[in-house]
């Protein structure tokens, strides 16, 4: 039950679980993009199915079978959209944004689904929903699994009762038939001798052919089958239907009948719920969780999961437990591994692990710092389809024997919310850690095994940080000698505190703890306390690899009471997010533009005055022959992606900026290519927000033929596919030669514009061409070849779009040819420009071209030019060395020397030989004081200065 609803930091990925119903905040409203989790299989989400949530703003529009948004419903349009339903037609909208304790309430009216007929890839399809800008979020239609194991029938009956004391607690509660608990499921045996006493019948409605109580299902009597619509939610015929029957009994039997078995709910009701198609697919599972809140169960149980979540999953939980006051428990997942498993990882969901009858995780059992609590789940003997029992194990059996426990508790604490009921059963779980065979499995196993009789005993604090927000109070990019504060509300679901003292702790060793501890004081039931005045303090030390995951913990004292919340971010992540004028972007250690991952993934994309991004994908492609070329873009076949550039030194701030208002410099190789060039490629990044140089940013590429071959015939480029509008279906492109410019615009009034300039006196190619290869362009769709991609490079094609109302193009700059010799560099360097028009972005380009000549001072290409160039200082800061990369087109003897603030000589070195092309040069800075220092290079009648910072 993790109520931590965290405000998302840049660059930051925050877990906050562990110990509570409120896990974390993975769920943002609103993103800007859609990446298909990792491990998912086909069968995993129905193909060719969307599911969307329109913003609250345009709900006018907003009708039951359709919708009458024009910018929608061109996508859905193009996308040959069939059978857009809403998915919860009968949810009413809240009355209120938020409930008396402050929790939003969650709006399922707005949520629907739609299956297409067109061709084109789930992933790209869902992100042309979400770039209309009229959705809160698209997504697929995952399909959960069911999450059971049978086992041997003969294997010893209910040890699981008395391991959780529910003897002791039936003397002091046997629960009430008013509490009911919804089982969302493959459906139950409506006859069963154990079971049909506790079924719970709607007698609003009852069997005679008419909708009596108006909820739109008719003769809902005793549940509802979602998954085949209809009213009979017994079990089906297919081979894991049973699945239901099993659930329920380990829930809700009837207990002291003289029959069969007894179940922890004891008196308590059950609701099923059938979520299954006639085959058991689990194709209404979310929509049976609401459908069990709207009609009156107070806990839900959801013995089924996958590794898809999704933002609709998260508003059903919310819908439940915060509109409904509804509590949800769910199955941990059986992958045997660490794993985040929805909805078990949601917020609001009590998630669930199992364990064996000496207390030891189960083998199969999903763990990690999502899960609240243990239950037993080996071999748990329940009722079964067609009046019989068995034995079955898995996370599906401890999920119910924990719901009919919550049961028990909510008819013994009748005014306590469902997160409230979650929080007694974690808090007075029995703390398992210790037992021989979990060492390896502490802190992720929830607080311990649940024990009803304490729960029904004991009175503690339950205290959980939400809404947290972590912060380095400037970029919030959390790199080495970073300080970042933490904080967020406190709030306390249970009994008062005393003197509650929070602190924070780390086993990483790329953190340093400044201040460890915050004093909440008293904090009443359901109360908050906010740390902000005095938040938690840490340092990213300098060992911090790239992209460390660092796991923090939270432990809570009161008294006899304590209490622990684990979360994780990431540090020195190895993309900057920039945003020092009117673009916004990302600049990434490995040769991508915009977005550090694929499909939109961690990063800005290209933003235009805070508007939606206008990019989908951008990197640099550099290519030799129709067999050679090294990218990070999207490849052969479809779906595929590219990976063929290796970071070597990861993006940085060049501290103090002196070229521009932001300078950033990185290093990477081609060795990941499968044919590799053995390219070394130095890069920079320049922006101003001086006036009329505020629509562009300038990316810098000093490339190296670090092999043994001759390179012959190389281009370099940027590949964009610039999206524009409605996922830049409606998008154009052309050419301006003079301006050296290649550009994308939407083709309606009032449309953005964005090109890309060649700056480097170098050749300029312009390749536009339409994604699906129409209009003499080529496809890549259907896959990005690399001899398509050395033919963009190295050809012209100055149009795409076509004469109608335009398409989904892409954009190739480039220039070239270039030939290297071992040892040969060449510096090409590209302005990303972004306007209102194309005057805009024309006088844009011109500007970026007076800016980039005043950096370099050049006038020929590198290779030709008898000149002297500096590429970087890196790092700068420099620890205990500092690396200078100089270019030069010819052999030259150069002379260094460093000068402290003072004018102090401390560091000289004559007689540097300099190769042509690249060179670098290492000065051992280790034994130099923090500070600002002067570097001074001549050679050849040149001069140039340049700032070093020192900072160990």
């Amino acid at each position: 039950m993790k109520n931590i609803s965290l405000m998302m930091c840049a660059l930051v990925t925050l877990f906050l679980p562990a110990s509570g119903v409120s896990k974390d905040g993975q769920h943002p409203s609103g993103p800007a993009h859609f990446t298909m989790p990792s491990g998912l299989q086909p069968g995993d989400y129905m193909q060719q199915t969307i599911v969307f949530k329109v913003l609250p703003d345009y709900r006018a529009g907003c009708f039951v079978n359709n919708i009458e948004l024009p910018v929608l419903n061109a996508v859905l349009e193009q996308l040959g959209q069939v059978s857009l339903t809403k998915m919860f037609p009968n949810a009413a909208v809240p009355p209120a944004p938020k409930n008396e304790a402050g929790f939003p309430y969650a709006d399922l009216t707005l949520i629907y689904q739609f299956s297409y007929s067109s061709s084109m890839a789930l992933e790209k399809a869902i992100n042309l929903v979400i770039a209309t800008g009229l959705v809160q979020y698209a997504e697929p239609k995952y399909i959960p699994k069911a999450f059971y194991t049978p086992n041997d029938p003969s294997i010893s009956q209910q040890y699981f009762l008395s391991k959780i004391q529910a003897y002791s607690a039936w003397n002091i509660s046997k629960g009430d038939s008013t509490i009911v608990i919804g089982i969302t499921d493959t459906g139950t045996d409506t006859n069963h001798p154990d079971l049909a006493a506790n079924l719970k019948h709607n007698y609003a409605d009852p069997v005679n052919g008419i909708d009596d109580d108006g909820d739109t299902y008719v003769d809902n009597f005793s549940g509802w089958d979602l998954g085949e619509n209809d009213n009979n939610p017994a079990v089906g015929s297919c081979a894991t239907c049973s699945h239901g029957s099993h659930v329920s009994g380990c829930a809700a039997a009837v207990t002291d009948n003289g029959t069969g078995v007894a179940s922890t709910g004891f008196k308590s009701k059950f609701l099923p719920v059938k979520i299954a198609d006639a085959n058991g697919s689990l194709i209404k599972a979310y929509e049976g969780v609401a459908y069990a809140a709207d009609h009156g169960c107070q806990i839900i149980n959801c013995s089924w999961g996958s590794g898809g979540g999704g933002q609709a999953g998260q508003d059903v939980m919310t819908y439940a437990a915060i509109n409904k006051n509804a509590l949800v428990v769910a199955a941990s997942g059986n992958t045997y591994v660490e794993q985040y498993f929805y909805p078990g990882s949601y917020n609001y969901v009590l998630n669930v692990t199992a364990t064996d009858d000496q207390d030891v995780k189960a083998g199969f059992s999903t763990y990690g710092p999502t899960v609240d609590v243990s239950a037993p789940g080996v071999d748990i003997y329940s009722t079964l389809y067609n009046n019989t029992y068995a034995n079955s194990s898995g996370t599906s059996m401890a999920s119910p024997v924990t719901a009919g426990a919550a049961a028990i508790v909510k008819s013994f604490y009748p005014s306590y919310t469902g997160l409230q009921v979650g929080e007694q059963l974690r808090v007075t779980a029995d703390n398992i850690d210790a037992v021989s065979g979990n060492a390896a499995f502490a802190s992720k196993l929830g607080t311990g095994r649940i024990n009803l009789y304490r729960a029904l005993t004991e009175s503690r604090p339950s205290v959980r940080m939400e809404n947290m927000v972590m912060t380095d109070n400037n970029d919030n990019t959390f790199i080495t000698n970073d300080t970042v504060s933490i904080s967020g509300d406190i709030r306390n679901y249970l009994a008062p505190t005393s003197n509650l003292v929070a602190t924070l702790s780390s086993t990483s060793p790329y953190v340093t703890i400044i201040d460890n501890s915050t004093t909440g004081g008293v904090i009443p039931t359901l109360g908050v306390y906010n740390n902000t005045p005095d938040p938690f303090t840490i340092k990213i030390n300098s060992n911090a690899p790239i992209n460390a995951s660092i796991k923090m913990r939270i432990d809570y004292t009161d008294g006899a009471y304590t209490d622990f919340q684990i979360f994780y971010f990431t540090a020195n992540v190895d993309y900057i997010n920039v945003v020092v004028n009117d673009i916004g972007t990302t600049v990434t250690s490995k040769g991508r533009i915009g977005y550090n991952g694929t499909a939109q993934a961690q990063g800005l994309g290209f933003m235009y005055k805070g508007g939606a991004t206008l990019l989908y994908e951008a990197g640099l492609m550099i290519g030799e022959s129709s067999a050679a070329v090294s990218d990070m873009v999207r490849g052969d076949p479809q779906g595929t992606i590219d990976n063929d550039f290796q970071s070597s030194i990861a993006v940085h701030y060049d501290l103090p900026s002196v070229k521009s208002d932001v300078d950033i410099s990185g290093r990477f190789n081609d060795n990941l290519s499968p044919s590799v060039l053995n390219l070394l490629v130095n890069h920079h990044f320049y922006a101003w927000s001086l006036a009329g140089h505020t629509k562009y940013v300038i990316f810098e590429y000093i490339i190296k033929n670090n092999g043994s071959n001759a390179l012959n015939s190389l281009y370099a480029g940027i590949y964009a596919d610039f999206d524009i509008g409605a996922g830049g279906a409606d998008n154009k492109a052309n050419t301006d030669a003079p301006n050296k410019l290649g550009y994308c615009y939407r083709n309606v009034a009032g449309g953005f514009y964005t090109g890309i300039r060649v700056l480097t006196p170098t050749p300029f190619l312009h390749f536009a061409t339409d994604n699906d290869g129409a209009n003499g362009g080529i496809s890549n769709y259907d896959g990005f070849t690399t001899s398509e991609k050395y033919q963009t490079l190295s050809t012209n094609h100055l149009t795409a779009g076509g004469t109608g109302a335009g398409a989904d193009v892409s954009n190739i700059v480039s220039t070239g040819p270039f030939a290297l010799n071992p040892g040969d560099s060449v510096k090409v360097a590209f302005a990303l420009i972004a306007g209102d028009d194309l005057n805009d972005i024309q006088g844009s380009a011109s500007n970026a071209q007076i800016k980039y000549d005043g950096l370099t001072g050049i006038t020929e290409p590198l290779l030709n030019s008898p000149t002297l160039q500096l590429g970087s200082v890196f790092p700068n800061p420099a620890g205990d060395h500092a690396t200078i990369s100089l270019f030069t087109s010819q052999q030259l003897t150069a002379n260094m020397q460093l000068t402290d603030a003072l004018g102090r000589l401390v560091y000289t070195q004559d007689g540097i030989n300099l190769n042509t092309g690249g060179n670098l040069i290492d000065i051992e800075t280790v034994s130099f004081d923090n500070g600002l220092y002067t570097l001074t290079i001549h050679a050849n009648e040149k001069t140039i200065v340049t700032k070093v910072m020192v900072a160990h």
